[in-house]
């Protein structure tokens, strides 16, 4: 048995048992349903489809909830938005009007506490801006580089500290829906303390469940809080996409190493994601 497991995440391009089964067979191990695009039904019939083609399998396929967690997104527009380096566009809690270069945010709460001269980075990083104005309800950015915007892209904001529930009413119906699926590993997302894991390990117990909690180690608080979350978690996830914009990204291959030293010598697995080439 190989120590090194494969994580295929569940998408349009594989919602059918055969092309499960094809992924089966050329070696994937676990199943992992991103709960943060879709609903609970969407959940359901995905979980329905892994199971119907991975039941004929020879070996063990998980299932992996990944919990939606509070990231801080664009919100849903039609289209994309090209921008160019020193090219201005605006977030804030409006309708978008890609149009007019006006996207709204998820979280509105968020512009409260964004300065001039802070970074705002979207899609991991792919599009950077910087802070030129704040004004009630939004902020007007400047392009440092060339790029494209997309419906729901995530947004990271390293220079700004903001106030988010680690778990949110959606994480909390996932995982009751995780547990009704009887899923393998909930994976929680932006992790910041091991208050956050008991919290979930709470909610499973509270529905019967059994399911093993992976804390998704994205915020420079996870590694700074990393000894005592690994104590109380039962895996954990190097997330090098968002670890890349929170800190430099030459650090991420240096701290990627020694979480997985870490992960091995407490004996709990260790996913490494995002951004791998």
């Amino acid at each position: 048995m190989k120590k090194t497991r494969i994580i295929a995440t569940y998408g349009p391009s594989i919602a059918s048992a055969k092309k499960v089964s094809q992924l089966v067979e050329a070696g994937v191990n676990l199943f992992r349903i991103n709960c943060s695009h879709g609903t609970t039904a969407d959940s359901l019939k995905a979980a329905r489809i892994i199971r119907d083609g991975s039941k004929k399998s020879r070996y063990p396929v998980g299932l992996i909830m990944d919990m939606s967690g509070p990231k801080l997104r664009l919100g849903r527009f039609k289209g994309e938005v090209v921008v160019k380096p020193g090219q201005t566009i605006s977030l804030g809690s409006r309708r978008s009007d890609p149009a007019k270069r006006m996207l709204e945010i998820n979280y509105p709460e968020m512009l409260k506490a964004i300065k001039p001269k802070h970074r705002v980075f979207v899609d991991d990083g792919t599009v950077a801006f910087d802070v030129v104005r704040v004004s009630p309800g939004r902020i007007t950015l400047s392009a440092r580089n060339a790029g494209v915007l997309t419906s729901g892209k995530g947004i990271n904001l390293p220079d700004t500290k903001i106030n988010l529930p680690s778990i949110t009413a959606k994480d909390k119906e996932d995982i009751k829906t995780a547990v009704r699926l009887d899923a393998d590993f909930i994976a929680l997302s932006f992790v910041r303390s091991p208050g956050d894991i008991e919290q979930a390990q709470r909610l499973i117990k509270r529905w019967s469940g059994h399911q093993r909690v992976i804390a998704k180690l994205e915020r420079v608080e996870a590694i700074k809080a990393l000894d005592a979350i690994m104590n109380q978690c039962d895996g954990v996830m190097i997330a090098r996409g968002d670890l890349g914009v929170e800190m430099a990204p030459e650090e991420v291959p240096h701290l990627q190493k020694e979480i997985i030293a870490k992960a091995n010598r407490n004996r709990i697995p260790v996913i490494v994601a995002t951004q791998m080439l």
